[in-house]
């Protein structure tokens, strides 16, 4: 199992590798991945199912992006990446400002995905954006939900789905960072606002990182405020183009179902797609708040 019990050792390892002690490593997250801070590097530590091949193109595009002088967080260069430890992808990166004290706002994410999205695309292989066929395997291999919750799941892809394949995105396709939001976004000690957390790079309609944002405004806290904000810096009103609307439900369900992959029975994760299978069955017009996994 994906549990820190797991992780550690594998991060007593990579912290051999780097000449650093693991005794003080404080552990950020674990949930898509282990993300440990040890001293001035941040290791993440991928599931199995994430294999070496995704791990070389995220190191790969990383780097291409440094070398455009694009805003990222940069890898670690003190140990050739990506690492593979006991079938484990890893990455370790250089360790920058939480942003706790002063958040990226949306405005500040909204200049960086415009000029993400005005990259060319990297000489790098690329899977394409494909949310249909994500979700379908997500929803097939949760194990947090019964055949109840797997119906809702599939009869709304189903309809989704056929708006997806008729969607004429007026954005075109290009390099997407697939999840951006706030807490994919660092400072330097600078103050700098950066995008980090590149697992998800993907070549797709700009449209679905605007979709996003979106949702994470109206679902996390945020307002239209702030996506009135992020609009304004990225240049565009999505709510102007017809198809927003459904795009943003169908990011709404990859979330929803992403999570059920991810969560195991009992967990806090597990209780939260649960509220959100319940608001999808039952939400009106006023959309539920969620709570952030």
């Amino acid at each position: 199992m994906f549990v820190e019990a797991r992780t550690r050792p594998l991060l007593a390892e990579v912290c051999r590798m780097l000449g650093h002690s693991d005794a003080d490593a404080l552990l950020l997250r674990h949930h898509t991945n282990a993300v440990y801070a040890v001293g001035d590097v941040v290791v993440k530590i991928a599931p199995t199912e994430y294999d070496l091949d995704r791990a070389l193109a995220v190191v790969a595009v990383v780097e291409w992006l440094s070398a455009k002088g694009f805003p990222t967080v940069g890898l670690c260069d003190r140990v050739a990446q990506p690492l593979f430890v006991d079938g484990h992808a890893v990455t370790v990166w250089q360790r920058l400002d939480p942003a706790y004290s002063n958040p990226i706002s949306a405005a500040e994410l909204g200049l960086l995905l415009r000029e993400l999205h005005g990259l060319p695309t990297p000489p790098v292989e690329l899977p394409a954006l494909r949310p249909i066929e994500s979700i379908r395997r997500s929803v097939e291999s949760a194990e947090i939900i019964d055949a109840r919750d797997r119906d809702l799941l599939l009869d709304r892809l189903d309809d989704l789905s056929t708006a997806w394949s008729s969607m004429a995105f007026p954005l075109g396709a290009s390099l997407i960072q697939s999840d951006p939001q706030t807490r994919n976004a660092l400072r330097r000690f600078d103050g700098t606002p950066v995008l980090a957390d590149w697992d998800g790079i993907a070549l797709g309609p700009r449209e679905w990182d605007v979709a996003t944002v979106a949702v994470h405004c109206r679902r996390f806290g945020g307002d239209r405020t702030a996506f009135a904000d992020f609009t304004r810096s990225y240049g565009w009103d999505a709510t102007s183009w017809q198809g927003f609307d459904q795009l943003c439900q169908l990011r709404e369900l990859q979330m929803i179902a992403t999570n059920a992959r991810k969560s195991r029975p009992g967990t806090a994760a597990a209780i939260e797609v649960h509220r959100r299978l319940e608001g999808l069955r039952n939400e009106g017009t006023e959309l539920r708040p969620w709570r952030i996994l």
